[in-house]
């Protein structure tokens, strides 16, 4: 029985309707920035429909661009669609369409191995105990039930880069696409035997100035940068204190942080407790792309530290390579796939190392290119919308024909 997802002359997907799901911009959220961008590329590929909660606060270039309906609708429009397709991350940003993605299956993309973070909010933040208690069962059976009873008697933390959450996601799926061989690693030693496609997260290369005359520094002051939100989880303090001893050397360098502080960080505080004030500049949020863009631009180094992974894939890792940025990152997860050549790796946690590391790039404008255009040529290959449309194409008729034979 044909299905539609071939037109004649090798026209791959074009014929296919996909209902698809995800944060969209003006929302916070990373992958209402990887959406906004891979859209019109996909839309070459396949008839989109795209379902969100409120469809009136979509970004207008959005909404004159695609159809967009509100959520409730699928459930009664779901058979003129060929598949579903669901953009899910670790944040709350997804809390509107999980149920949807559970109880109509579809192909997900799942930006982060672990989701323990976002169940958690839509559970024990919420105030659903007994929300949070299912799915730790669902897990972990009797074991993660007591262990949820323990939580919420305050006896023990929330295991959120410990366990994964993610089990009722991968049952519910028809397929998958992530963004790593670690992640896809650890979803088949899960017993995952349905299609998987590893997909290299996309980005799209946009132009940038310098912003660096608005800092006021010296000629030659070396700028290290941290883009995104800012968390614990990006050891902030620890790039900071190696930041220190790299002043003992070249005074004249700088730290520039673009993204919201979350009160878990009290980044003024840090700041003066290592007495860097005036060697650091908080821009804050950064709304606009292309503001975003130019404080990558200004930077000479950037300083990407994530740990506990949760298997993510760090979109302002690749904007900055897009930008032709010279990267310093952990050695684990994801970015151990970037090649050598495009970043510095360090031992995750390891101080002096990260120090080392911060130094001989302030020290080597050369290596900085070097470095920079290597993590450039990374992207152009591997992660262009363009590019990353057509492994969708192939990884959801791949989906397909691993079902057809089911519906004959």
């Amino acid at each position: 029985m044909s299905r539609g997802w071939s037109t004649p002359g090798g026209g791959g997907l074009r014929s296919l309707r996909i209902a698809y799901f995800s944060p969209l911009p003006p929302e916070r959220s990373g992958i209402a920035d990887y959406s906004r961008e891979l859209l019109p590329y996909l839309a070459q590929q396949a008839e989109l429909v795209l379902y969100t909660a409120d469809p009136q606060l979509v970004d207008a270039q959005i909404e004159k661009q695609f159809v967009i309906r509100e959520l409730g609708r699928f459930s009664q429009e779901r058979r003129q669609f060929d598949l579903a397709l669901y953009q899910m991350g670790n944040s709350a940003y997804h809390a509107s369409f999980y149920p949807t993605l559970v109880q109509y299956p579809g192909v997900v993309v799942l930006h982060d191995y672990m989701i323990h973070q976002f169940i958690a909010h839509r559970t024990l933040v919420q105030g659903d105990f007994a929300g949070y208690a299912r799915e730790m069962g669902y897990a972990l059976g009797e074991q993660g039930m007591h262990q949820a009873h323990a939580i919420r008697l305050g006896q023990a933390p929330a295991p959120v880069f410990e366990v994964p959450l993610n089990d009722r996601l991968l049952d519910s799926s028809l397929g998958l696409i992530v963004h790593s061989a670690y992640v896809a690693d650890k979803i088949r030693g899960r017993g995952f035997e349905r299609p998987l496609a590893i997909i290299p997260a996309l980005i799209e290369e946009h132009p940038g100035r310098s912003r660096r005359a608005e800092l006021k520094l010296a000629e030659d002051a070396v700028i290290f940068a941290s883009f995104g939100v800012i968390t614990a989880q990006k050891q902030i303090d620890m790039a900071l204190r190696a930041f220190q001893k790299v002043r003992q050397s070249l005074p004249s360098a700088h730290y520039l942080f673009a993204g919201e502080a979350l009160p878990e960080v009290n980044l003024d505080a840090l700041i003066a407790d290592l007495e860097l004030q005036g060697s650091v500049t908080h821009a804050g949020y950064v709304p606009d792309l292309k503001v975003f863009v130019d404080w990558l631009y200004t930077a000479d180094v950037v300083v990407n530290l994530r740990y506990p992974t949760v298997g993510e894939t760090s979109a302002t890792a690749l904007r900055a390579m897009a930008a032709g940025r010279p990267l310093i990152v952990f050695d684990q997860g994801w970015y151990c796939e970037i090649p050598d050549e495009a970043a510095l790796k360090t031992a995750v946690l390891d101080e002096a190392m990260l120090m080392e590391a911060m130094l001989r790039l302030a020290q080597s404008a050369e290596l900085r290119l070097r470095v920079g255009e290597a993590g450039r040529h990374y992207t152009r290959e591997l992660c262009h919308p363009a590019a990353v449309a057509g492994a969708y194409r192939q990884a959801l008729s791949t989906t397909l024909d691993y079902y057809m034979p089911r519906y004959e």
